[in-house]
């Protein structure tokens, strides 16, 4: 019995030992099947994982091609926009520039302008480099082409990447917060539904295309910056102000590493790199046109109050109020006035071109008409209303999120810890330490960093109301500049010239930071449900989209510019016509080019330089009295003396080899009546002065063009006695 009771015991002890046996058994087949769906899982993770950054990559070289290609598309088709000069204001200024910088070499970019003053030569000595580039492959590249040639792939091209690159320091929270999350979040119930249930469920396609939110940011972005003619438009068609253009162009490459810098000073890293790239891309721009730091300083000014503390943000203040000081003095130094003290008499000629109203409109829908303009300030008031919620309630969009990020961490913590985190080590523990050691990983640290919903608020408000300031300052400085009188306006807009155009260009920075700024805002938050915010890019990407057709005002420019191009005697008391056109071509067979020809400038006289390389006195409308501009005057006055001999002493030592001429080409072109000093050149058309010295030989005719044209009577190219 007690034999039999042994066996008995020894039965169930095996078969006891067996049952455990098999619960390890599957318990490690479990174990083992779970870590092949997990690997299979973090396989299949990976690499939808790295679908957004890949996504935004293709976006953002997509997006940039399409804003080239309507950059491209707006400018003007036709022959006369590769073999004509353009025929503005500003025009001849620049071909002669380019023109000198060819004749005289690089070292003629330190004193462009004829009195040999400074201008901001970036712009003309990519032009000249590439005419000389294009020589070595026996390309016979003419200056107007090479004008037209850095102007599209500065605007088409530079323009897309330097916003695409600016607007990124806001889209990038996408990827760094709730895009980041969110992905994340799905990616952990991935993980956690492989190991427990089968490797083939599948990423919600909600949160991927939540996730790709950003590529299509990357996408829009670029179109919406050249959706306004604002810029890179205006510059071209007005003057055109092609320095400026270019500084403008670059612009938001200073502005993203000032962000960055602001970033590097705030947590103390990278400072010298940041630095670096902060002073080499700011020389850049000031290069192409030095006063571009007025619109830096406006556009940062706001970023730099937020976010520095009270001692760094006196000292800038010192800085600034140093630097204008010597640029006052400089000016006081260079331009004679009597009323530097008295704002109320600055720019007395100036007269308002629009009415508040007018100029509010064209802030709030971005210089753009129609029903395509009235979206886009529909847009620009709800992305300001979200800003202003940003500021006033920032917690509304940050502090869900942030909560439910720090859960998210512990949850998917606790799923990939499972197995292999020792039962000794209480979940609690994992959950709520920044850093855990997984087995999956040997002894790699795997930390996470964590932003408090306090921070992230704070952050938020800071930027929101910089945003804002940016939006309210650049509204102000443009209503200032096309719509107000007296000395304030005078104050505000007197560093861009006290008129519209300079300050049109800073609209769209304006503009897309705003919408740009809300959008992130949005996208970021949890609290909104995803169909919410993929109808948003949506209702964005429609916007881009219309702005893209029937733009009135920008298609109006592209038409202005190729008119400006085209030569013809449709209005023959212009600047440049088909008849003086030909007068010129004869006129240069007749001197030559190294024989001085005096003449109005503002009848257009002066495109001979850039034209044929005659050698004007007056080759642009104001080549300044300051300097070495002494002759001019010494010149005018001498004109206007009545005394021969007087005058053929003042001209003939102009001229290399000698000879001197007198052209008279008609009146001042209606068109070049916006210069204020236009009346200095009237004695160049009085035409008793003119009979006067043909009579006493002082000078005698030597072409006569009144039989080109019904309106060249008089017009004729006289030659001094000079001996």
């Amino acid at each position: 019995m007690k034999q039999h009771s042994t066996k008995q015991h020894d039965r169930k002890n095996y078969g006891a030992e067996r049952h455990g046996a098999n619960k390890v058994d599957d318990v490690i087949i479990g174990s083992v099947d779970s870590g092949i769906a997990a690997d299979s899982a973090d396989s299949d993770v990976s690499a939808v994982s790295r679908l957004p950054h890949i996504a935004r990559l293709v976006c953002s070289v997509i997006g940039v091609a399409l804003a080239a290609a309507i950059v491209w598309a707006w400018f003007p088709r036709g022959a006369a926009a590769w073999t004509n000069p353009l025929h503005e204001i500003d025009a001849p200024a620049h071909y002669y520039f380019i023109r000198k910088i060819l004749d005289e070499g690089i070292g003629a970019a330190t004193h462009l302008w004829p009195n040999d003053e400074y201008y901001p030569p970036l712009f003309h000595l990519l032009a000249a480099g590439l005419i000389k580039l294009a020589g070595l492959f026996g390309v016979n590249l003419s200056i107007y082409a090479a004008f037209n040639t850095v102007w599209l792939a500065t605007s088409g091209l530079i323009w897309p990447i330097s916003i695409q690159l600016y607007a990124s320091y806001f889209t990038r929270r996408l990827s760094d917060s709730d895009s980041a999350v969110r992905f994340a979040r799905s990616a952990s119930a991935r993980q956690a539904a492989a190991s427990q249930h089968s490797p083939h469920s599948n990423v919600s396609a909600r949160a991927i295309a939540t996730s790709l939110l950003p590529a299509v940011l990357a996408l829009i972005i670029p179109s919406l910056a050249v959706a306004s003619a604002c810029h890179p438009f205006q510059m071209l068609a007005s003057g055109p102000l092609i320095a400026f253009g270019l500084a403008t162009t670059l612009l938001p490459f200073w502005l993203y590493t000032t962000l960055r810098l602001l970033d590097a000073i705030a947590a103390r890293e990278h400072l010298v790199k940041w630095s670096l790239l902060f002073l080499a891309v700011a020389g850049i721009c000031m290069f192409a046109h030095p006063r571009i730091v007025f619109t830096w300083l406006l556009l940062m000014a706001p970023f730099v109050l937020t976010r520095l503390p009270w001692k760094a943000i006196a000292g800038l203040a010192i800085v600034v109020v140093l630097g204008a000081g010597a640029f006052l003095a400089y000016m006081m130094s260079s331009y004679q006035s009597d009323r530097y003290f008295n704002p109320a008499s600055w720019f007395h000629t100036f007269v308002p071109n629009r009415t508040v109203p007018e100029a509010l409109r064209i802030y709030f829908t971005d210089n753009i008409a129609g029903v395509q303009g009235w979206f886009m300030a529909v847009i620009v008031l709800v992305a300001l209303a979200v800003t202003v919620v940003a500021i006033v309630r920032p917690q509304i969009f940050v502090s869900a999120d942030s909560a439910h990020a720090c859960t998210t961490d512990a949850v998917a913590k606790r799923s990939q810890e499972q197995f292999t985190v020792s039962e000794t080590v209480p979940v609690g523990v994992a959950a709520e330490s920044d850093s855990v050691t997984s087995a999956g990983h040997g002894n790699r640290r795997i930390s996470t960093v964590r932003h408090t919903p306090h921070s992230e608020a704070s952050r938020l408000r800071r930027d929101a109301i910089a945003i804002a300031l940016v939006f309210f300052l650049v509204g102000l400085v443009y209503v200032c500049s096309t719509a107000l009188t007296g000395w304030f306006p005078n104050i505000v807009a007197a560093a861009w010239y006290r008129a519209e155009t300079r300050p049109l260009t800073m609209i769209p920075f304006s503009v897309v930071s705003l919408i740009v700024f809300a959008a992130v805002v949005l996208l970021r938050s949890s609290r909104l449900p995803d169909v919410t915010k993929i109808v948003a890019v949506i209702v964005l990407a429609a916007l881009v989209v219309s702005c893209q057709f029937g733009n009135a005002v920008r298609s109006g420019l592209s038409d202005a510019v190729y008119s400006n191009m085209t030569i013809d005697d449709s209005q023959p008391d212009e600047q440049l016509t088909s008849t003086k056109e030909r007068i010129l071509r004869k006129m240069v067979g007749e001197t030559g080019t190294d024989s001085v020809v005096v003449s109005d400038p503002l009848n257009g006289s002066m495109y001979a330089t850039a034209m044929y390389g005659a050698d004007m006195l007056f080759p642009i409308y104001n080549p300044k009295a300051e300097k070495n501009g002494a002759i001019y005057g010494q010149t005018e006055r001498a004109f206007a003396s009545g005394d021969g001999r007087e005058l053929t002493n003042t001209v003939c030592p102009l001229s290399e080899d000698g000879d001197a001429y007198f052209l008279s080409m008609g009146a001042q072109a209606p068109s070049l009546q916006m210069f204020t000093f236009k009346q200095q050149y009237d004695t160049f058309h009085d035409q008793q002065l003119i009979d006067k010295y043909a009579n006493d030989g002082t000078m005698k005719k030597i072409q006569d063009y009144s039989g080109m044209s019904s309106d060249a009577k008089g017009w004729a190219l006289y030659q001094f006695n000079c001996q």
